[in-house]
């Protein structure tokens, strides 16, 4: 149910307020949610939710899964708050943490968020070797074969991946399969699957809920990665994503 206001209510627009508070209730949800879901909680007309949906879809704060039709939290809501801080000076952050790795492992390693049920790469750092995987910021990459992708998908349910399919040759059960693996092991493995002669882990970020609110990816061609590689480079992936999780969560602040 929709929570009392603290003041008398004057002075408030109140479809903005409704605005936001749909805004803070996907953002706090541990999954995508449905209109019902929001309807139940906030006991807003179903009508009123819709058009407002709409209007922060237009404006980039939310996002629709366009096949499942539940909303999760839009681009927007990442690239406002780096403007309000200054991309360069955030990154200042992040970057470090990718840098590490690529000294360690000596390939290319990307940042990924979540856009309209694709990975967006918006950052990385570069392998400085000849033959390397290169970084493209900006690039849009599908979620259920790829390193980065799965990553985003390693929690989800049968039911959910279902969703996840209709762009691929993957089937259901090798996708499931794959992810149970990954869960245990910690990341997600990507060879010559989307891209020839380019292997790829995948880590999940996670935030203060258990939600993956972004993914880190290491790629490389296929020629000098083996088992031992692929376990080198997952460990260094994994100890950047929990350094990234207590950076988002402001321990540095």
């Amino acid at each position: 149910m929709e929570q009392v206001s603290k003041n008398d209510g004057k002075g408030l627009i109140k479809s903005v307020q409704k605005s936001l508070k749909i805004l803070k209730y996907i953002i706090d949800a541990n999954e995508d949610v449905a209109l019902s879901d929001i309807q139940k909680a906030l006991d807003y007309n179903v009508s009123t939710i819709h058009h407002l949906l709409k209007t922060l879809i237009e404006e980039g704060f939310v996002s629709q899964n366009k096949t499942t039709k539940r909303y999760y939290i839009g681009p927007e809501i990442f690239f406002t708050w780096l403007r309000g801080r200054r991309p360069e000076n955030y990154f200042s952050r992040v970057t470090p943490i990718l840098e590490e790795c690529v000294e360690a492992t000596g390939e290319t390693t990307n940042l990924f968020i979540r856009d309209n049920g694709e990975a967006l790469c918006i950052t990385g750092s570069e392998s400085p070797k000849t033959l390397r995987a290169f970084l493209r910021i900006g690039r849009r990459i599908p979620l259920p074969c790829t390193a980065a992708g799965k990553a985003f998908l390693i929690n989800y349910t049968r039911e959910e991946l279902k969703n996840y399919l209709k762009d691929t040759t993957k089937d259901l059960i090798s996708l499931e399969e794959e992810l149970k693996i990954s869960r245990q092991r910690g990341y997600t493995l990507e060879i010559n699957e989307y891209e020839e002669m380019i292997t790829a882990i995948g880590v999940p970020v996670f935030d203060r809920n258990g939600r993956v609110i972004c993914t880190l990816s290491t790629i490389a061609p296929s020629t000098r990665v083996d088992e031992e590689r692929i376990e080198f480079i997952s460990n260094k992936l994994m100890d950047a994503s929990k350094k990234i999780s207590e950076l988002m969560l402001g321990v540095f602040y």
